[in-house]
């Protein structure tokens, strides 16, 4: 008995021998045979007869058109049928993918978006039925995998997802009913290098065009630096910062849908680059950002809702190269929550509340609104901004009002709505202790400079409030969002911004009772209207 099983054994090793070579053509050839514009390669087939099961090395997909690098590469491809299955009658088995690697770069993607042929109509469950003819898989695995995107922008710190280990069962080869996953799935690996990604739910692997899953998602302080080339595109430059995210995701090929309980970012340090050869492309950025989120209000086939998104000990700026000289405005440690996000109408209010220092050392806080999914637009905002170092702001000051000063300090309130197509509001700005003149540096300056300077040194003081020893100003801001050619967006930004530079720009630079004059460009209809009162007569603080 004993001597018949070693001989059985030893006939199916060398079956096992005999067939590598002749199952290695034929598994390639019927996989390529299924697929549309791709190409399989199989390095080895070891066949386990005994086992009946068998393994595939080194299996290689590249794109038709564009081969390298290669689009996968599996290191090995193990399967073995599940005797107690058989017994019943019925194949199933367990399939391990070791050490998978895809590799993408961003001409197989244009590639892929610009053919003809659908995602659907690849031909990739035929190639697996090729290779896997059964009903059901038991269990899958995969074992250290990764995704790596391949880009020069990129070689310091890739993008890669790495350490992958997946556990799934009950994969079933039959088609179920819309928004039903049978396949119980776990997944967790590192993103970017340090960052822990954890998902677990259910999915539907074989679901045509592309599979679905549901469950819970789970980010652990991902480095944002890896992103920054991405940034830079938009004009941002950024440093430092991590994304921490809880919540529930589904995707199928009907329904897109992300019900994040928190968003959280730390320590990110970002800018806002504006320079006039980046000007064309930044009003292209804002009017995709525009149609973007245009698109995304109450989208039929997409839900997105966000709890609570935090920002924490973070720094935001603005940099302006384009003006003479050039300046950076920026808020350091700044806190921010805003509660309620989301895309589809019935959602409520969203409420935001920062807090944070302006250049550094002046205590600010902003709170207010908004209705995200609303048309016409629809927020408020409540800025408070005590005690700014003027000196600090002499590159803006330069750049705006052709002076700087030695000594003085500044705040700014403000209140703004934005309702029913209409914008109303005020920007209250108070400064006090100013010198516009410091002979050290007026020296060098030319003759009609400091007697400009020093008659608004003397305008200033004549224009302080006594009892309070600071200069005061409101700008009323008012007007329509309608603007036939130009849209909300831009109408908007013309009634505030030009607002804010009348109330900034007059809060020091008072010409004997009228409103400074208007930003290039003039301001819109309505907008900036300027009251230059006593501060003792002023309403407020």
């Amino acid at each position: 008995m004993a001597g018949a099983v070693l001989s059985l054994m030893l006939v199916l090793v060398l079956a096992d021998a005999l067939l590598a070579g002749p199952l290695r053509r034929w598994t390639e050839r019927g996989m390529n045979a299924s697929l549309v514009g791709y190409t399989v390669r199989l390095g080895r087939f070891r066949p386990h007869l005994w086992r009946l099961g068998f393994e595939l090395d080194d299996l290689v997909l590249v794109q038709t058109r564009h081969p390298d690098p290669p689009v996968a590469d599996f290191g090995a491809i193990r399967f073995f049928l599940l005797w107690r299955e058989l017994l019943r009658l019925r194949l199933a088995g367990d399939l391990t993918l070791e050490r998978p690697a895809l590799h993408i770069n961003l001409v197989q993607i244009r590639e892929e978006m610009d053919s003809h042929v659908r995602l659907r109509d690849r031909g990739w469950q035929r190639a697996v039925e090729t290779v896997i003819p059964i009903e059901k898989l038991d269990r899958m695995k995969i074992r250290d995998g990764s995704l790596l995107y391949l880009s020069s922008r990129f070689a310091q710190k890739p993008l890669q997802f790495t350490g992958i280990s997946m556990d799934a069962r009950n994969i079933h080869n039959m088609a179920v009913a819309r928004g039903v996953y049978p396949s119980p799935v776990t997944l967790d690996g590192v993103l970017f290098g340090t960052g822990k990604v954890q998902f677990s739910g259910a999915a539907d692997f074989l679901r045509e065009p592309y599979f679905g899953a549901r469950g819970e998602l789970r980010l652990e302080r991902i480095p944002l630096d890896r992103l920054e080339p991405f940034g830079q595109e938009f004009q941002l430059k950024s440093t430092g910062g991590y994304l921490s995210v809880s919540g529930s995701l589904e995707s199928n090929p009907e329904l897109k849908m992300a019900h994040l309980a928190k968003v959280l970012i730390e320590g990110l340090r970002v800018d806002y680059i504006a320079s006039d050869a980046t000007k064309a492309v930044a009003a292209e950025h804002a009017e995709e950002a525009i149609r973007l989120a245009q698109s995304v209000r109450n989208a039929p086939k997409l839900a997105l809702q966000v709890d609570t998104f935090s920002l924490s000990d973070s720094q935001i700026g603005f940099v302006d190269e384009a003006a003479k000289p050039s300046y950076r405005l920026f808020l350091s440690g700044l806190d921010l929550e805003v509660e309620s996000l989301g895309n589809q109408a019935g959602q409520g209010r969203s409420r935001f509340q920062a807090r944070g220092a302006f250049m550094g050392n002046a205590a600010t806080v902003v709170s207010g609104g908004f209705q995200s999914t609303a048309g016409p637009l629809d927020f408020d905002v409540h800025l408070q901004l005590d005690d700014a170092q003027l000196p600090a702001l002499n590159d803006f000051l330069l750049a705006h009002a052709g002076v700087d000063v030695a000594e003085g300090r500044f705040s700014v309130y403000t209140e703004i709505a934005v309702k029913n197509g209409q914008v109303n509001g005020y920007v209250k700005p108070l400064v006090w202790d100013l010198k516009i003149s410091d002979r050290r540096k007026d020296q060098a300056k030319p003759f009609g400079k400091r007697v400009e300077m020093h008659l608004l040194q003397f305008l200033a003081g004549i224009l302080k409030n006594h009892s309070s020893q600071k200069v005061a100003t409101i700008i009323t801001v008012s007007g329509s969002t309608s603007h036939p050619k130009s849209g909300e967006w831009k109408a908007i930004r013309r009634l505030i911004g030009n607002g804010l530079a009348h109330a900034i720009v007059s809060g020091f630079v008072a010409r004997s009772g009228t409103a400074p004059e208007a930003p290039k460009g003039g301001p819109a209809a309505g907008a900036g209207q300027s009251s230059l009162l006593p501060a003792a007569t002023q309403s407020g603080r």
